[in-house]
């Protein structure tokens, strides 16, 4: 006889509010269970990292993995804002304080072929009544975007059929960490009966008692921190074992912590402080994140795409635009408030036959995407907003590609964010196999350095008429 617990979470997405009584819970809980001798185990699922808060933008996430000691985690994978939302420098560096494990199964660095130094391919746990299981972390395959960062990412069914084939006969089950999302948790636990549990992300489920399919259990505790998960594991006569599912709801269940809000408070304001002491550059106007005049954010930040390329022609939505920046000197903080999407810039070839088709869509899209309420895929607006061109010309008969009628037989790049690729309204776009990402860098990193450069230019400009 034995009992196991597991206490998960997932999609934290650095939200704080409730992360003290979290941490204090975790870290009680465990420690109790250990007490009365039992196997306890503390995961999580990713994207515990968002650069929406200003303490994880301005620390590049390692504020975030520092604050997950506080739960006493044993393990945990990445999500795609903890893959995707660094560079690869970045992310090399995330965990190099990190006293917990990171389990990243199919993640490998594209200039070596071998896993990062900073994360195991596969964790084997043991429990104090010798029960052995292997704990694999699968993050969700985002080619385009792994790929130009320097990472391979590899396919989770692959990898889990060498896994399994290597370890079948080593331990008495398999636990994974998913970042995948619901359906293809479900898909897993269809295909692999060694997959006793599966705690899964990315798609924020909320599952209350977990779902049980073909012998596999999976678990989900929703998002940004309002509840965890617990899984526990009963092994009875014979070996046979019980294995049930439940949610702790954070905001009900789990006693506040004193002073929490004005903790989580201080955290916020310090990382603002950092942003603001670095200044990027200076405007000699103010740049108004609605269409009302020129100059206005919206057209410096299709300059600043398009600078990055040969390209003269280049798209974005406005809903991208939450908040102006003014005259004057401008720091990064600004720039994250008015651009706190962890977005990068793509360039896609396609012939004129294909950019006309997508410029269509988006006509066709107009009206119903300027009041569109929209979410995820790195979106951290509200509505997706109108659509916003440069170098690009349309009317009822012709389209124009900077000042000249499009030729369908001519081929053409055009820059935009990579949020296109992944959103379902432009299926022309996605159909495009000629992606590139253009630079490593966020939009607002891309913005901020253009306005340092326009800055330095108007500096040397003074000193020569000076």
């Amino acid at each position: 006889m034995e009992k196991i617990t597991i206490y998960h979470t997932n999609d934290i997405h650095s939200q704080l509010s409730y992360w003290p009584r979290i941490a204090h819970y975790l870290t009680q809980e465990k420690q109790r269970l250990m007490n009365k001798k039992e196997t306890v185990f503390v995961f999580d699922d990713g994207d515990a990292i968002d650069r929406v808060h200003p303490l994880t933008e301005a620390t590049d996430g390692k504020a975030i993995a520092e604050l997950l000691h506080d739960g006493a985690y044993d393990a945990v994978t990445i999500g795609n804002n903890e893959g995707v939302g660094n560079t690869k420098a970045q992310l090399n560096d995330l965990y190099s304080e990190a006293r917990y494990e990171v389990v990243v199964s199919n993640l490998k660095d594209k200039e070596t072929n071998s896993r990062p130094d900073w994360a195991r391919e596969i964790v084997l746990l043991e429990t104090n009544g010798r029960h052995t299981f292997a704990l694999v972390g699968l993050t969700i395959p985002l080619p385009m975007s792994y790929d130009s960062l320097g990472w391979n990412v590899e396919d989770p069914f692959h990898v889990l059929d060498e896994l399994i084939r290597s370890y079948r006969n080593k331990v008495d089950g398999f636990i994974l960490l998913s970042h995948l999302g619901l359906p293809t948790d479900r898909e897993i636990a269809e295909r692999y009966p060694e997959v006793l549990i599966i705690m899964g992300g990315n798609t924020h489920h909320l599952l209350p008692e977990g779902e049980m399919i073909e012998g596999t259990l999976i678990a989900g505790a929703g998002k940004f921190g309002t509840h965890i998960g617990k899984i526990t594991l009963e092994y009875g006569k014979d070996n046979q074992i019980l294995m049930t599912a439940e949610v702790i709801d954070v905001r009900s269940q789990v006693d506040p912590v004193p002073d929490e809000h004005v903790d989580m408070n201080e955290l916020y304001r310090i990382g603002n402080r950092m942003l603001e002491h670095e200044v990027l550059g200076e405007l000699n106007h103010p740049l108004n994140k609605e269409q009302v005049a020129e100059p206005n954010l919206i057209s410096l930040t299709l300059a600043a795409m398009t600078s990055l390329s040969e390209t003269n022609i280049a798209v974005v939505n406005t809903g991208l635009f939450l908040e102006s920046l003014p005259k004057g000197l401008i720091n990064r903080r600004q720039l994250h408030e008015a651009l706190p999407h962890p977005m990068r810039v793509v360039e896609v070839s396609m012939n004129g036959n294909s950019l006309k088709r997508l410029l269509n869509q988006m006509e066709q899209q107009r009206e119903k995407l300027k009041i569109l309420p929209v979410k995820g895929y790195g979106f951290r607006g509200k509505i997706f907003g109108d659509l916003y061109f440069q170098g690009i010309k349309k009317n009822k008969e012709n389209i124009y590609i900077n000042e000249k009628e499009l030729d369908k037989n001519r081929q053409y790049k055009l820059i935009t964010v990579d949020y296109f690729l992944y959103v379902p309204f432009f299926p022309e776009l996605q159909a495009q196999t000629s992606v590139r990402m253009i630079s490593p860098g966020l939009l607002r990193t891309i913005v901020g350095n253009y306005i340092a450069h326009q800055t330095s230019n108007l500096l040397d400009e003074r000193k020569e008429s000076s």
